[in-house]
C-alpha cells in the first residue's frame, strides 16, 4: 500500500502531459520571430524554415487552423521584417563570411555552410570575393594558417609532438583537406615554420 502511494507521487511515475503549442496568429508569429532573431542571426530562408516548423507543430495540435493561411501570415511577416531591416541576407552573409574566415574556414566549407542556411551561391561567392579583397589576395592561405593554429598542427604543432616523417604530415594534410582546403594550400601551410606563418600574417596586418 505504501509502495503504491510512494510510486504515484514519484515524478518518474507520473505521466507528463505535453504542453500544447500556441495557436498561430499574426501577433504570435511576430513575437516568436522577433525573439528568435534577438538570439540568432538568420537568413530569410533559414528564418522561414524555423517558423514553418512552429506552424506545422501548431497545426498538428490545433486541427481547426488552416496551414495555408498560417504560411501566408508568415510570408507577410518575412516581408515586414525585411522592410524593418531585421532580415537582410546581404548583411547576414557578410557577417557570417567574415566570422568564418577569422575562424580559419576554407572558402569551399563556407560556401557549403551558408548554402545550408538558405543563402544563394552567387551571394556567398560575391561576399567571399569582396571580403577577401578587403584583406589580402591570399585569404585562403591565411585561413589555413588560422586553422592550423586552432588544430595545433603544421606550424603550430607542439614541440613535444615530433613530426613523424610522412605519417604525421599526411594526417595533417588530410585534416586541412577535410576542412575544405586544396592540396596545394594545405601543403604550403603544413610545411611552414611557425616563424614563417606568423611573419606571413604580420605582413598583411
Amino acid at each position: 500500500m505504501n509502495d503504491q502511494t510512494n510510486n504515484s507521487k514519484h515524478p518518474a511515475a507520473q505521466k507528463r502531459v505535453p504542453k500544447a503549442p500556441k495557436k498561430i496568429t499574426e501577433s504570435y508569429l511576430y513575437n516568436a520571430g522577433l525573439h528568435y532573431l534577438e538570439r540568432f542571426p538568420a537568413s530569410s530562408a533559414h528564418f522561414t524554415a524555423v517558423m514553418n516548423r512552429k506552424i506545422q507543430k501548431s497545426c498538428r495540435w490545433h486541427t481547426d487552423q488552416d496551414p495555408d493561411q498560417c504560411r501566408e501570415m508568415l510570408g507577410n511577416l518575412v516581408l515586414k521584417f525585411t522592410d524593418l531591416g531585421l532580415l537582410n541576407d546581404e548583411s547576414y552573409a557578410r557577417g557570417m563570411v567574415t566570422s568564418l574566415r577569422r575562424r580559419g574556414m576554407a572558402a569551399r566549407a563556407i560556401e557549403m555552410r551558408l548554402q545550408a542556411k538558405g543563402l544563394p551561391r552567387d551571394l556567398i561567392r560575391h561576399m567571399l570575393a569582396q571580403i577577401d579583397g578587403e584583406t589580402s589576395n591570399n585569404s585562403e592561405i591565411e585561413a589555413a594558417i588560422r586553422m592550423t593554429r586552432r588544430k595545433r598542427i603544421g606550424p603550430y604543432r607542439p614541440a613535444d609532438r615530433p613530426h613523424d616523417k610522412n605519417k604525421s604530415r599526411d594526417k595533417e594534410l588530410a585534416a586541412l583537406a577535410r576542412s575544405g582546403f586544396s592540396y596545394d594550400i594545405a601543403k604550403t601551410v603544413i610545411d611552414m615554420s611557425q616563424e614563417d606563418a606568423e611573419a606571413y600574417q604580420a605582413d598583411r596586418l
